[in-house]
């Protein structure tokens, strides 16, 4: 056997007692490599703030970044519904609602959004504990405050808790994904927490939904993993971490491996085994 295939039957944990003393640990991008857009929404009657903030988020985080926003809490209330926005930043003191109200009011149809309170005193903190606030960013904002708030956010893990929305409306974490596969044009979304999700999406759109987030890979015609739920590689086959086992084509397998090698090299780089 090749050394090349020899390297990557290695298993995560053993790759990283391996390789970690050489490669060390450089800590996390601002955003994964391959990722798709990060999405982040302001909410705040100052413009000046507003405008710093998205100088600073801009700064830190580079060109993957989308911003929108809004001046009140009304505005953005009358314009959003429930959506796959990665990140609200709330000024809590506006002018009529103010941004616990805002909160309240997102926690209704929302529960996984990260929120963050752009605040000038801790007065709201039981409350913004009630919401499941995030961080707070204390106001004036700076650069320095910025980058640490997303530090303490984790860019990487904000990625992978998006959701992607089936047709029938249902919301799928992409964190709880172990892998999917097809049978008789019925596509199964195998879940840690929710169990099995049967839908008669096609597959290719499946891998539409999948495109740009680079732990999400297809071994082998009408299966594709969550790399970060791979437990073991055993030659020509990965063992999830509910125990099944999936296979590797081998058509697809020099491709396989090189895929899954890269992963586990990012993964020990960023210090996340």
């Amino acid at each position: 056997m090749c050394s090349e295939v020899l390297f990557v039957m290695i298993t995560v944990k053993s790759f990283k007692k391996i390789f970690l003393k050489t490669v060390g640990s450089f800590g996390k991008d601002r955003l994964q490599k391959g990722g798709k857009t990060m999405r982040i929404i302001l909410v705040d009657d100052d413009k000046k703030e507003l405008e710093t903030l998205r100088t600073c988020l801009q700064d830190l985080i580079g060109t993957s970044l989308e911003i929108t926003e809004y001046c009140s809490g009304e505005e953005f209330l009358a314009a959003w519904g429930k959506s796959n926005c990665d990140l609200i930043i709330l000024d809590i003191y506006m002018k009529e609602l103010t941004g616990i109200d805002v909160a309240r009011k997102i926690r209704e149809k929302d529960e996984n959004v990260r929120l963050v309170f752009g605040t000038t005193s801790n007065d709201f903190a039981a409350e913004s504990y009630e919401v499941h606030a995030c961080d707070y960013l204390r106001k004036p904002f700076t650069r320095e405050s910025v980058g640490k708030m997303l530090d303490r956010l984790n860019l990487e893990e904000m990625d992978r808790a998006r959701s992607i929305s089936l047709p029938d409306g249902q919301m799928i974490l992409l964190r709880d994904i172990i892998y999917i596969d097809v049978d008789s044009h019925r596509l199964t979304i195998h879940s840690k927490k929710a169990g099995d999700y049967v839908t008669r999406l096609p597959f290719g759109e499946m891998e539409k939904l999948l495109e740009g987030y680079p732990y999400f890979y297809s071994p082998s015609r009408g299966v594709v993993v969550n790399f970060y739920e791979v437990s073991d590689q055993k030659e020509d086959v990965f063992v999830m971490s509910d125990g099944t086992w999936i296979p590797i084509s081998r058509r697809k397998a020099k491709e396989t491996l090189e895929k899954y090698s890269a992963f586990c090299f990012q993964l020990i780089r960023e210090g996340g085994v």
